[in-house]
C-alpha cells in the first residue's frame, strides 16, 4: 500500500511574506503602546514618574467611585495591551482567521487615528517649548513626558495604519 502525500489545506488569508514584512512595524507599534501603557500603569499605582507637579496632576476626579474609577485608572493601560494584541494578531498566523482578521484590520485602521492625536499633542508640546504655553496648560505633567506620550501616539497610529495596509489580503 503506497502512502500518498497530501498537500496541506490552503488557508485563505494574508500571505506569510506580507506578515513577515509587517512585523518590524508591528513591533515598533507594540513598543510605543507598551511605553505609554507602562507609564499610565505607574501613575495608576501612585507613581510620580514624569510628573512636574504631582499635586496638580489628578489621574481621576475625586467624585467618581467603583467601576468608573477603575476604568479611569486602568482603562488606558488595558487599551495599550489591546493594541499589542491587535498588532501581533495581524502579523502572526493566529490572527489570520477568516472572521478575526477583518476585525483586527478594522480596529487597526481605527487605531491609526492616534497619529492625528500624536501630531496635535506634539504641536502643543512644541508650543510649550517655544514659550507660547505656560506650565499650567500641561496639567502637572513634565514637558518631556508630554513629548514621550505624544510621540508614542504618533508611532502607534502610524504602526496601526502601515500594519493594516501591509496585511491586506
Amino acid at each position: 500500500m503506497a502512502a500518498t502525500k497530501q498537500a496541506a489545506p490552503h488557508r485563505s488569508g494574508v500571505p506569510a511574506d506580507r506578515q513577515r514584512r509587517a512585523r518590524p512595524m508591528a513591533y515598533l507599534g507594540c513598543a510605543a503602546a507598551l511605553g505609554y501603557g507602562v507609564l499610565k500603569a505607574i501613575w495608576s499605582l501612585g507613581g510620580t514618574v514624569g510628573l512636574h507637579d504631582p499635586e496638580q496632576f489628578r489621574p481621576a476626579p475625586q467624585g467618581i467611585t467603583g467601576v468608573a474609577r477603575f476604568f479611569d485608572y486602568w482603562g488606558t493601560p488595558i487599551l495599550a495591551g489591546l493594541a499589542v494584541v491587535i498588532l501581533l494578531g495581524l502579523v502572526y498566523p493566529w490572527g489570520n482567521v477568516r472572521i478575526l482578521h477583518p476585525l483586527l484590520r478594522t480596529l487597526a485602521w481605527a487605531g491609526s487615528l492616534l497619529a492625528v492625536v500624536g501630531v496635535a499633542g506634539l504641536i502643543v508640546t512644541i508650543g510649550y517649548f517655544a514659550g507660547d504655553l505656560s506650565n499650567e496648560r500641561l496639567g502637572g505633567i513634565h514637558p518631556a513626558t508630554f513629548l514621550f506620550v505624544y510621540t508614542c501616539f504618533l508611532v502607534l497610529g502610524v504602526a496601526f495604519g502601515v500594519t493594516a495596509w501591509l496585511t491586506r489580503r
